[in-house]
């Protein structure tokens, strides 16, 4: 461990010119003008550079393999594991110089970053910080950032509680690399956004189970995430390559959250809901997000009474994409579903309450809620429904003279967007005072059930092979034979989609072996959910 933590310091210090002692380390008098003159110097510009370049590569060699098999068994060593790491990251410089030795480290630092058992976050941050020095120094930026989506792509098959963390860290990473180049980085952005509408178009023609699991799954969600994480916070400039994606990206949350308009998948409407959300107040941009959750009142189980179970708890709606049909028809489960839809709503009004045309905007949603209101018998969405019209129509009336005194006209768009930019920093409207009263409360209940995952795990997780159609657990008093004819089908099903992961997977790795799955070159037909971009072992 010592000569692990210690190397990098030994080795610059004899490329210089001179042994340093142990724990020190030692710089020549070029390394310190590199540095008065803010540049690095090259490894391979050092003085015994030729005559120990065996030794380095020998020795970088030896440190990647054994990082790579430390990532593979991350239980037995993730102390040792994070020393190396922390090594290698130190001698990306010494790399840089050996074209086909980089390669190498980049499998394994990327093994190591998505490894959920590779110790921890600190493990995985190290990781990326070594990989973005090589993607960023070692001109290795479309191999980094292609290694790093389809390691994340592979690790987001599912969601729980405590993955949801580890998840949020992985697409943060990528976000930040795709910074660092941003045109670089709309090239693959364009590609992987095309892979996933070609999915979508997939499902809406066939119209099979096997097309629409494609696109109901953990990791489509994940990865459409991970784009309007990346939109969010890199296409905010008018200027930037990745805002051109913006559309196309909102079309397919439409499309995906509207796919199978069923009570059941209200949990992935959700989380296209919040993704759009997002990127309408980060890009300033107008979203069509109303009728997507006015529709979830609409649903038929709506309307038939509940079944009430006392010891049912609410979903965790951050872990959720689907439940049984069972779980749609209780009592708790549709009572949070239209509080979750009231609050996403709440949440796309007050992105346009400080907006100059907001008392036209919400004339067809404040209708939609009223006759909701009316119409249903469900006393929670009654009460809600009537409480937010009435808080719509108060901001609508506080905005209406402020906008009657304005002294610009439409078309003098630079003054309409920033109409009531004080009282929109402050926040001073009556929507506001309790869209922040909501917020606190949707906040307390997430640390509370963070609190509650630590100790018993995820509320309705879905776990992966979880099935969309068969899983259902109907307790109407089946007797036995139904009951086990019931699970002989669900057996029958899962070995099915093992047999069809297994001959996708078997497909992908000829094409990859192949070289057919080149940068913008993916194809129009896609049996899988694979991506259009494999890194060669």
């Amino acid at each position: 461990r010592f000569s692990i933590g210690q190397m990098d310091a030994v080795l610059r210090a004899h490329l210089e010119g001179g042994a340093a002692p142990a724990g020190r380390k030692g710089s020549s008098k070029a390394t310190r003008e590199g540095k008065k003159a803010g540049k690095a110097v090259r490894v391979d510009a050092l003085p015994h550079w030729r005559a120990l370049q065996p030794l380095v590569k020998s020795y970088l060699t030896n440190l990647v393999v054994f990082v790579d098999r430390l990532a593979s068994s991350a239980e037995r060593g993730s102390e040792m594991l994070s020393v190396a790491l922390g090594q290698l990251h130190r001698l990306v410089p010494f790399l840089l110089p050996f074209p086909r030795l980089r390669p190498k480290a980049l499998r394994a630092l990327l093994r190591a970053w998505a490894a959920p058992e590779a110790g921890g976050q600190g493990c995985s941050l190290v990781s990326y910080a070594a990989v973005r020095q090589l993607a960023t120094e070692g001109g290795m930026f479309d191999e980094a950032l292609k290694g790093l989506y389809l390691a994340y792509a592979r690790g987001a098959k599912a969601m729980t509680r405590p993955r949801l963390a580890r998840v949020v860290l992985l697409s943060s990473c990528l976000v930040d690399l795709c910074g660092a180049d941003p045109a670089a980085a709309y090239q693959h952005a364009f590609v992987y956004i095309r892979q996933l509408a070609i999915h979508l178009r997939n499902a809406i023609q066939k119209t099979s189970e096997a097309a629409t699991r494609q696109v109901y799954s953990w990791q489509y969600v994940n990865c459409l995430r991970l784009w309007a994480q990346a939109l969010c916070a890199l296409a905010k400039p008018a200027d930037s390559p990745l805002r051109q994606l913006a559309y196309p990206l909102v079309q397919i949350c439409l499309g995906t959250a509207r796919l199978l308009p069923n009570i059941r998948y209200a949990p992935l409407r959700f989380q296209c809901v919040r993704m759009l959300n997002n990127l309408a107040a980060e890009l300033g941009v107008f979203v069509p997000v109303a009728p997507l959750l006015l529709e979830t009142f609409r649903f038929a189980q709506l309307a038939k009474p509940p079944k009430k179970a006392p010891r049912d708890k609410p979903p965790d709606w951050a872990v959720l994409i689907k439940v049984s049909k069972a779980d749609a028809d209780k009592w708790v489960y549709q009572e949070s579903m239209v509080q979750q839809a009231l609050f996403l709503l709440a949440e796309h009004l007050h992105g346009l309450a400080y907006d100059v045309s907001f008392p036209e905007l919400i004339v067809p949603t404040l209708a939609a809620l009223k006759r909701v209101a009316k119409a249903t018998k469900i006393v929670a969405l009654q009460q809600r429904a009537r409480r937010l019209s009435s808080l719509l129509e108060a901001h609508a009336a506080w905005l209406q003279p402020r906008r009657d005194a304005a002294d610009f006209s439409p078309k003098d768009s630079g003054r309409a967007a920033a109409f009531l930019a004080t009282e929109r920093e402050a926040r001073s409207g009556p929507l506001s005072s309790w869209f922040l009263q909501e917020v606190s409360a949707s906040e307390a209940r997430e640390a509370e059930l963070r609190a509650e995952a630590e100790n018993r795990g995820p509320i309705e997780a879905d776990a992966p092979g979880d099935d969309d159609s068969d899983g259902d657990d109907d307790s109407d008093g089946d007797d036995d034979s139904a009951a086990r004819e019931k699970r002989r089908k669900r057996q029958a099903s899962k070995r099915e989609r093992q047999r069809q992961a297994a001959q996708g997977q078997a497909q992908l790795e000829a094409a990859a072996a192949a070289g057919s799955h080149e940068l913008g070159t993916a194809t129009d037909t896609v049996e899988d959910f694979v991506l259009s971009d494999l890194e060669e072992d």
